[in-house]
């Protein structure tokens, strides 16, 4: 305590400092701006420079002003070395393991490739902010594993001002957005124009930033209240879950587990379940002062949340390790483990506190929680290290996984997910999806290693992931198609020529209808229009989008219009109608109305289903 006294005794040093921090990372990020602005330079044009720079100039200056008024000089100094290393090496990754070369046409580098690019950045941040907790209280206490309390002050009253600090930044941001549009309405511009420059909004962020950090540092009974207040907010809703829980786990034993694997989020569900039970009984523990402990309701409910934290964290390996079985390893399955990884650290950690306690529902109850919560943060950061360098990246291990799982014959070519392996395996999926183009197998047949050669090329030409997957998603042939069809009335038979127009048509080449493979199940309606007019086909794909084909004089299918469908894709009646081809023609109600030489049709409300009430 003598230290932080001693810091905040120098107030004036510090927010000059804090200043000087927030103006330096303000230029560094405006310099690299403007690399990154076409025509790019240096150090733009080295991505391998130019990222670990950036992520530098914007998460290393946060923890200098954190730390400027919690420790001396000499141990920030020296944290902040550290640090810059640690971000460097970890951004020099972040842009090794992209793939392929960097388009020409766009800006690639900044935030939103690295935010992108899964999880470096952000995950990083959260990395960095659990290691200054752990080195600020170290050194307060010259010890590595420093006092509980002290660790639940530093942790809370940092969340706190992160929490507080973000909201500050947003609501300056909605401000100055709001100038700019009072004066647009005077027809003044030159506000909006200022706050859109770099040179002004980059600076102001930063100082803003730093204004916010050292208001709320140098108020900690500010910060304190609000924290005591949300505290004991949300240690009320651990009861409440705990009764949730309890039910959902007591219900298990009479139902059968397959709905719940079915459901597909059945691990991500039960993983933020327990992650949210965890979060609750700390709510409620806090720093383990027995006022805060006080209430048995809370206590009772804190002690079983701890033991039904076993089967959560049970049931969500069961269900990733089925997943995994089916499907192999990809990148949020391997990041689902390294949660679940953690999170059984909590638990087992909770149980030891359980049963080495005296009394669970006494004065020092859980109080083993308190090394379990420092040795998990630990742990923690172990994982996020391991996953944002090669020894556990996501991308990495996903594509080791599937590629393995093909070469060993368990997947077959047609089941690979060559989008995920472009688009999500970083430069080893597009390594491996290039290797594809020209793969050989002697258990592969001749249709299987075409199909696999022409689908790679496909993924390896094309930068959009949802172009690609349209493109793949397009049946090969008019069989495909016909095969995905139900033709009415039942009896006949699609006209000749029209899957091939169909497919040809600029509807089904964009991926709609009934081209994407997803769509399941295709509708096809015969009916007659008019008796003097060739019969046309209404196509009614699964997402109940439909459109009309007609043959022109020269007997070609056209699209000649889209289906207003209603809320008739429900309608039981509906269906059997069209299916029968029990179907009658009415003008419409309204003329079309022509503006600007667009037409502008007049569409009735929505009709309901025969006997549903509106």
């Amino acid at each position: 305590m003598a230290a932080t006294a001693r810091a905040a005794d120098r107030v004036p040093n510090v927010f000059l400092t804090r200043l000087v921090v927030a103006l330096i990372q303000a230029v560094g990020l405006y310099l690299l701006a403007e690399a990154a602005t076409k025509p790019m330079v240096w150090p733009a044009t080295v991505p391998e420079l130019f990222t670990p720079l950036l992520m530098v100039f914007s998460l290393v200056p946060l923890l200098i002003l954190l730390g400027v008024g919690q420790i001396a000089r000499r141990p920030l100094a020296l944290w902040v070395l550290v640090a810059i290393v640690i971000v460097a090496g970890l951004g020099y990754h972040a842009e090794a393991r992209l793939p392929g070369p960097v388009p020409a046409d766009g800006n690639p580098h900044g935030l939103s490739r690295l935010i992108g690019g899964h999880f470096d950045l952000v995950y990083l941040a959260g990395g960095l902010f659990i290691a200054h907790i752990l080195v600020v209280d170290a050194v307060l206490e010259r010890r590595w594993r420093p006092a509980y309390p002290r660790h639940f002050d530093t942790a809370w009253k940092q969340g706190m001002q992160a929490i507080l600090v973000a909201v500050f930044v947003g609501v300056f941001w909605l401000i100055l957005s709001l100038g700019g549009g009072l004066f647009a309405l005077l027809k003044i511009t030159f506000f909006e124009r200022l706050i859109a420059h770099d040179w002004f909004a980059i600076p102001a962020t930063t100082l803003a930033l730093s204004c916010a950090v050292h208001v709320t540092d140098v108020q900690p009974a500010l910060i304190r209240g609000v924290r005591a207040l949300a505290l004991t907010l949300f240690s009320w809703l651990l009861p409440v879950l705990v009764v949730i829980v309890v039910g959902f786990l007591g219900s298990l034993p009479f139902l059968s587990l397959q709905p719940l694997w079915h459901t597909h989020f059945a691990a991500g569900l039960l993983l933020m379940t327990a992650a949210l039970l965890i979060f609750l009984i700390n709510c409620c523990y806090q720093d383990g002062a027995a006022e805060r402990t006080s209430v048995a309701a809370k206590r009772w409910a804190g002690t079983v949340g701890a033991l039904v934290l076993l089967p959560l964290v049970a049931l969500a390996a069961w269900a990733l390790g089925l997943r995994v079985g089916q499907y192999g390893w990809n990148v949020s399955r391997v990041m689902a483990a390294a949660v679940t990884i953690g999170l059984a650290a909590y638990t087992l950690g909770y149980l030891i506190a359980i049963i080495r306690a005296p009394n669970p529902l006494g004065p020092a109850w859980l109080r083993r929680l308190e090394v379990t919560n420092h040795l998990t943060a630990h742990l923690a950061l172990i994982l996020l290290l391991a996953l944002l360098t090669p020894v556990a990246d996501p991308a990495r291990l996903m594509v080791a996984d599937q590629m393995g799982r093909l070469r060993a014959g368990t997947l077959p070519p047609e089941k690979l997910d060559l989008i995920a392996l472009r688009y999500d395996g970083a430069r080893w999926g597009q390594k491996a999806v290039s290797d594809l183009r020209a793969a050989t197998d002697s258990r592969w047949s001749a249709a299987q290693q075409m199909t696999l050669h022409t689908n790679a090329a496909t993924v390896l030409s094309n930068e959009n992931r949802y172009q690609t997957q349209a493109i793949l998603q397009q049946p090969r042939s008019p069989a495909d198609l016909i095969r995905t069809l139900k033709f009415y009335p039942v009896g006949r038979t699609l006209p000749p020529g029209f899957v091939d127009a169909y497919l040809a048509s600029d509807h089904a080449r964009n991926g709609n209808g009934c081209t994407a493979a997803d769509r399941g199940p295709c509708n096809a309606f015969l009916i007659t229009l008019r008796p003097d007019l060739p019969e046309a086909i209404i196509m009614q794909d699964s997402d109940f989008s439909g459109v009309l084909y007609q043959q022109d004089e020269a007997g070609a299918w056209q699209l000649t219009g889209h289906l207003d469908l209603g809320s008739w894709p429900g309608c039981a009646a509906v269906r059997d109608a069209l299916q029968k081809g029990l179907i009658t023609t009415t003008p419409h109600a309204w003329p079309d109305i022509i503006a600007g030489g667009v037409r502008l049709t007049i569409m009735p409300p929505s009709d309901h289903c025969p006997g549903e009430r509106p």
